[in-house]
C-alpha cells in the first residue's frame, strides 16, 4: 500500500458481459492510480468513458453487486476490496449516484437523512442533532416537512449528496453532483465540499461534465480515454462545427401560448406556477432559466398535457389543450424528459426510436430514414441499434432519449436538461440538432441550469422563480 493513499488501483481493468452494453467490453484497462488522503479529485472524460465504472470500483460495488469481469486490486484505506463486503466499506467511503432517484428511498426528507445516522446505531439525540445540523448546512431547511416525491430534481439531488454527508465518511465518491444543479446550488455545493476537505480532511473524488465549474476547486484533475487514465487530462471529444445562432424575431404566431396559468401539486399549498403567460414562436429556442424547483419542469409538462392547468389556458396550434390527450398534443409537442429511464422503455435502440412515430401512422420507410438521420446527427451511430438503452452510460441513455422524440418530427420539442451526461462535444452536437431545428420553422424550448449550454443555443431569455416569470429577453444577434 502506497503511503498517504485513501485508494489504489492496481492494474485494474474491468469487462462488462457481452449482453450489458454496445461500448467496448473492456471499460477499464491496466488502471494504476493512487489518490492520497485529502485530495480533491476532479475526473473527467467523454460519455461512455468509464468513469462511473471507475467510481464504483471505489467503494466495492465492482466487483461484489456488478456483473462483469474484474482483474487487479483496488485497495480502500489499505483494505482490499476483494476481501469486504460493500456494506463493509461504507463506513469509509460514502458514494452518490447520478441520479438521485438510485438512491433515494425513505418517503420524507428528514427519514433519508436519518437513515445513515439510523443503521450505524447512533442514539436518537445525536441523529436529531445531525439531521438538523446537515438540513441547514444544505440549505435544505425549507424542505424538512416534505416528501420525497415532491421535489424537484436538484433538490432530489441535494437531498441524495446530504444523507451520504451526514455520516461523515472519510472518503466521498460523486457522480456527476452537479448535473441538477443551478449555478448558485452548484457553487454553494463546492464550497461545502471545500470546507468538508478543510475542516476534516475529507478525500473527495468527483466526476463531472461541468468541469469548468469544478476545475478551481479541484486540487488534482484525471481524465478517463480509452479505458486509461491519464494525467494532465487529454482533451475531450474535439467540438463539432455548430451553425451560428440567430436572433429569432418572432415573425411567426405563437405556436403554443399559456395564458395566466396556474398549477398546484396535489397536497401543496404554494402554486408550482402562479399565473403564468408565455408564448412559444417557431423558428427559435427560448431557455428556460431559474434556480432548483421554481417550476421549469412543471412547465414542460404543461405544454404536451402531461399537466393540465388549475387555472388559465394552454393552447397549442390554437387548441386548448384541456380538449385534447396527451397522445393528440405528442403530434405538435415532443417533450424529453429530464432523466432518460423515465422515458425509455425499449428493449434494443432501434426499438425505442421508432416507437413513437409508428404510433403516429409514420410510414417504416420514412421511420428508417429518421431513425438513420437522427443517429448521425447526435453522434450515436456507433451503438448497435440492436443494444438496450437501458445498459448504456447515462450520457449516451440521453442522446438516444432525444433521438427518440426526435424521430417524431414535432413542431415544437420541449427537452428538460438535455445535457445531463453529456462531454462537450455531444453537447455541440446537440446545440447544433437544435439550431437546425429552428431554421427549420421549428420551436424549442429547453429547461437547464447548463450556462455553457443555454449561450449555445439560446435566442430567448425567460427566468422563472417561485412559480413566477420575472425575467423574459430576446439574446442579440451575434455579431450585432
Amino acid at each position: 500500500m502506497t503511503a498517504d493513499a485513501a485508494i489504489e488501483f492496481r492494474s485494474v481493468s474491468f469487462r462488462h458481459p457481452a449482453s450489458r452494453s454496445a461500448r467496448p467490453r473492456k471499460v477499464l484497462a491496466g488502471i494504476d492510480c493512487v489518490i492520497r488522503e485529502g485530495e480533491r479529485v476532479l475526473l473527467t472524460g467523454p460519455s461512455g468513458s468509464g468513469k462511473t465504472t471507475f467510481l464504483l470500483c471505489c467503494n466495492g460495488l465492482i466487483p461484489h453487486a456488478r456483473p462483469g469481469t474484474f482483474e487487479g486490486d483496488v485497495l480502500v484505506r489499505g483494505q482490499n476490496t476483494r476481501d469486504c463486503t460493500v456494506s463493509d466499506l461504507a463506513t469509509t467511503v460514502g458514494m452518490v449516484f447520478q441520479d438521485p432517484d438510485h438512491q433515494i428511498f425513505s418517503t420524507d426528507v428528514v427519514g433519508e437523512i436519518a437513515f445513515g445516522p439510523e443503521q450505524l446505531g447512533w442514539p436518537s439525540s445525536r441523529i436529531d442533532r445531525a439531521v438538523t445540523g446537515i438540513l441547514h448546512q444544505f440549505r435544505l431547511d425549507h424542505l424538512a416537512d416534505r416528501q420525497t416525491t415532491e421535489l424537484s430534481w436538484g433538490e432530489r439531488q441535494r437531498l441524495a449528496i446530504a444523507s451520504i454527508v451526514v455520516v461523515h465518511p472519510a472518503i466521498l465518491i460523486l457522480d456527476e453532483p452537479l448535473s441538477g444543479l443551478d449555478a448558485a446550488s452548484a457553487a454553494g455545493l463546492l464550497d461545502l465540499l471545500d470546507t468538508l476537505n478543510r475542516e476534516s480532511g475529507m478525500t473527495i473524488v468527483l466526476s463531472e461534465h461541468r468541469a469548468e465549474l469544478v476545475a478551481p476547486w479541484a486540487s488534482r484533475r484525471i481524465s478517463l480515454v480509452g479505458g486509461t487514465l491519464v494525467e494532465p487530462p487529454a482533451p475531450c471529444a474535439p467540438p463539432q462545427s455548430t451553425p451560428p445562432r440567430r436572433a429569432a424575431k418572432a415573425a411567426f404566431p405563437g405556436i403554443v401560448t399559456l395564458q395566466d396559468v396556474t398549477f398546484r401539486h396535489p397536497g401543496r399549498e404554494t402554486p408550482a406556477l402562479d399565473g403564468v403567460s408565455l408564448t412559444i414562436y417557431p423558428g427559435e429556442t427560448t431557455v428556460l432559466a431559474g434556480p432548483n424547483g421554481s417550476g421549469k419542469s412543471t412547465l414542460l409538462k404543461h405544454l404536451n398535457g402531461l399537466l393540465r392547468p388549475e387555472s388559465g389556458r394552454i393552447a397549442v396550434d390554437g387548441k386548448d389543450t384541456r380538449d385534447g390527450t396527451v397522445a393528440e398534443i405528442a403530434r405538435t409537442v415532443g417533450l424529453v424528459c429530464q432523466h432518460a429511464d423515465y422515458q425509455l422503455f425499449g428493449e434494443t435502440i432501434a426499438e425505442e426510436l421508432a416507437f413513437a412515430p409508428a404510433n403516429l401512422g409514420v410510414p417504416p420507410g420514412v421511420i428508417a430514414e429518421r431513425i438513420a438521420s437522427v443517429r448521425e446527427r447526435l453522434g450515436i451511430g456507433h451503438l448497435g441499434i440492436e443494444v438496450s438503452p437501458l445498459a448504456l452510460s447515462v450520457g449516451e441513455k440521453q442522446r438516444v432519449s432525444i433521438a427518440s422524440v426526435l424521430t417524431m418530427d414535432t413542431s415544437v420539442l420541449a427537452l428538460d436538461e438535455p445535457t445531463l451526461g453529456l462531454d462537450p462535444g455531444a453537447k455541440q452536437r446537440l446545440a447544433g440538432v437544435i439550431t437546425t431545428l429552428c431554421t427549420q420553422g421549428k420551436a424549442v424550448v429547453v429547461a437547464t441550469h447548463d450556462a455553457e449550454f443555454s449561450s449555445m443555443v439560446a435566442d430567448r431569455l425567460v427566468r422563472i422563480e417561485r412559480g413566477r416569470i420575472v425575467g423574459d429577453r430576446r439574446v442579440p444577434e451575434e455579431g450585432a
